[in-house]
Formats: structure tokens, C-alpha cells, sequence
């Protein structure tokens, strides 16, 4: 497929999502604007692509004049920012609802055909999470200002890489135990993030006038405790899975917060109280053209490594 070296910049290319659509992007032939705090971390995304066809940009997110530079002579724009937890320097509303607000309105200015802005599934109002409030109100932001946005809302993407099974797995080998929050009972519909990258790039292809959300969730929805059982059954290995009343949860979550990657916050708990799976008032994957990847097709590829003995016990 041609596309005569049409151009796209892409923020937060560097992240588990990132890698895998710059792949899909380079085999389309796309040139690939990359905007990064530091590109010399970021030289790794180089050999995704042709020579050339891949340019780093430093870029401070939060200063216009250097997202501005990157997108000059953009036929599209891509937002993959996100962050899980607050930190010191990095708040959940800067992040998510500043930074959106600031992009929307430079590609009005400079004339961008399409932005692409990922967001979350189950977002709803009066969400008690501050990570959706804070989603939910980037999506108003890009909205109002750049009409002809779509907004991708994936459910927890799986893959090489991921940080969800492979977290999980991780904590299979040395813990006997694997906590379920609320018992587990906590709906998701996960989907293959090469899935996501497919809906980015079909999304590419859209013309709207208007805005348009898409709900982004694999084929089947699994509650949390099933999903733990699935893993489980993968890596094999045999597990207790202890549910974990919400209020102990939150207890435990004001010490887990402090350190450096936290598994759990107070505010990810709030998030776990609320199902992640596709609501049926807006278009999906499927309305895209994609069918998605089962869990069963792509799990065992990535996850055998965690069993005793690695991929060669079979």
C-alpha cells in the first residue's frame, strides 16, 4: 500500500503500544515523526524502519513552540501519551487533559487532516478514578477544538511486552499468592495491542467532519480472577488467589503508592471498581474492519519463558 511518504507525528512512540504501530506504520511506507524528551533513549525505534524514515524529534511536551516544530508539515498526528500513576512531576491532568488541549488546538492552526488520540476504556461521568476524570476530560478538550478528531478507547492491551500478564507472571515466581481485588470479579475485554495498532492506522484513513469514539475491546470479556486462572494455566504454575476486600485494598494501597513502579495507588483501585469492557453505545473494532486476536492465540508465546524451565517445558 503507497501513500506517497505522507508524514505523521507521533507522541509517546516510544511506549509498549508505540513500538508496535511503528512497525505497522513503516511497512505502509509512512514517515514517522517522533517527538521525545531525549532522543539518544529513543535511538532504538530508529531501526524500526528504513533509513530516514524514522526522525527524532526533542520535544518538551508541554512547551508549543517545540510541539509546534514537530508538527509542521504533518499530514497526521498521533497521541499516545499516557501515564498509570502520578508522580512528583507528572500529574494525571497535565497528562491527559492539558497536553490534549494544547495539541488539538495546533493542529487547527497548522491545518493537520487527522488526529488520532488514545484514551481509555469505561470512561464514564462521575468517575471516582482521577485517571478517567482526567481522560474523560481530554477527550472533551480534543472535541471541542478539533472537529474532525477520533478517539480510540482500547481495554488493557496484552502482547510481548505488556505490563499487565507479564507483571503478573512475574510475581508468580517468587509469590505463592496472587491478590484479587473485590475478589476479582472485575469485568475486562483485553485486547492484542497489534489489534490497536491496526485500529490506529485504520483510523488514519476516516473522514469526519465530526469527532468519533470507538470502544476498542478483544473478543471475548474476562473478569479479573479468570484472567489470573488463564496465566496461571500458561506458565504452570499453581497459585493461591486470594480476594482482597476493597477497603484492605485501599489501605494497602497508601504504602504500595511510595514505591518507584506501584502496582497499586488508591486511585487504581478506584479504577478496578468499574467494569472495562465495551458499553454498545459506540462503534468498535469491528466497525473498523479488524477481528480481534484471542488471548489463547498470543498469550503461550510470550509468557512460557515464565515457566520452570522456560519454553522448552512443554
Amino acid at each position: 500500500m503507497q501513500n506517497n511518504q505522507k508524514i505523521i507525528a507521533i507522541f509517546g512512540a516510544g511506549g509498549f503500544l508505540g513500538k508496535h504501530l511503528m512497525r505497522q506504520l513503516t511497512k505502509l511506507d509512512y514517515r514517522v515523526k517522533v517527538a521525545t524528551r531525549n532522543p539518544y533513549l529513543k535511538g532504538y525505534l530508529k531501526p524500526l524502519g528504513n533509513p530516514g524514515q524514522i526522525e527524532l524529534f526533542k520535544t518538551n511536551i508541554f512547551y508549543p513552540d517545540e510541539v509546534k516544530q514537530i508538527l509542521k508539515n504533518c499530514d497526521f498526528v498521533i497521541n499516545l501519551v499516557g501515564i498509570l500513576y502520578e508522580t512528583r512531576k507528572q500529574k494525571f491532568n497535565q497528562i491527559h487533559a492539558q497536553f490534549p488541549h494544547l495539541l488539538s488546538n495546533l493542529c487547527n492552526e497548522l491545518g493537520i487532516k487527522n488526529l488520532i488520540h488514545i484514551s481509555a476504556l469505561g470512561i464514564k461521568e462521575k468517575h471516582t478514578s482521577k485517571y478517567m476524570q482526567s481522560k474523560l476530560q481530554g477527550e472533551k478538550n480534543i472535541q471541542e477544538t478539533f472537529k474532525p478528531a477520533v478517539i480510540l478507547r482500547p481495554s488493557v492491551c496484552f502482547g510481548s511486552g505488556d505490563k499487565f500478564f507479564t507483571t503478573f507472571a512475574s510475581i508468580a515466581q517468587f509469590s505463592p499468592i496472587l491478590p484479587l481485588i473485590g475478589s476479582g470479579k472485575t469485568k475486562f475485554a483485553p485486547i492484542y495491542v497489534g489489534d490497536v495498532a491496526k485500529a490506529i492506522v485504520k483510523a488514519l484513513e476516516l473522514n469526519n467532519s465530526e469527532s468519533k469514539i470507538y470502544e476498542l475491546g478483544g473478543p471475548e470479556n474476562y473478569s479479573f480472577k479468570e484472567l489470573m486462572e488463564i496465566l496461571l494455566k500458561e506458565i504452570r504454575k499453581k497459585r493461591f488467589l486470594i480476594p482482597i476486600p476493597w477497603g484492605f485494598a485501599k489501605f494497602q494501597s497508601f504504602f504500595l503508592q511510595m514505591l518507584p513502579n506501584p502496582l497499586l495507588t488508591p486511585d487504581s483501585v478506584e479504577l478496578l471498581k468499574y467494569p472495562n469492557i465495551t458499553s454498545g453505545d459506540y462503534p468498535t473494532l469491528k466497525d473498523l474492519g479488524i477481528t480481534g486476536t484471542a488471548i489463547q492465540s498470543v498469550l503461550p508465546k510470550y509468557v512460557q519463558r515464565f515457566r520452570t524451565g522456560g519454553e522448552f517445558n512443554r
